[in-house]
């Protein structure tokens, strides 16, 4: 789990052939960059952002399905579809931002 509280993080990468991950911003902030790492087929990154906001970037051609919910904040999804592998997201904003891109 990658936390931020009160402060950032900047995470280039998991290790390679991830499966399940958790990243958590608490009045902070922080970017995950996955595109060094590429997950697993059916791979699940679940995403807290709770006054803060987090960046998540994706190999271009990432599969991303996204569920979760959005209070007084928001979660954008723009990356396009191609034929890598499959990640679904659990996202949750409560007065901050997820955004999920394949650029930066």
């Amino acid at each position: 789990m990658n936390l931020a509280l009160f402060g950032g993080f900047e995470k280039n990468a998991f290790a390679p052939g991830w499966t399940k991950e958790t990243v958590v911003a608490l009045f902070g902030g922080g970017t995950l960059d996955l595109r060094g790492a590429p997950p697993a087929e059916g791979a699940r990154l679940t995403g807290v952002a709770v006054f803060g906001g987090i960046d998540i970037v994706v190999a271009p051609g990432t599969r991303v399905s996204m569920s979760g919910a959005s209070v007084f904040g928001g979660r954008t999804v723009t990356v396009e579809a191609g034929d890598g592998p499959a990640v679904a997201m659990k996202l949750v904003a409560v007065l901050g931002g997820i955004e999920v891109k394949d650029r930066d």
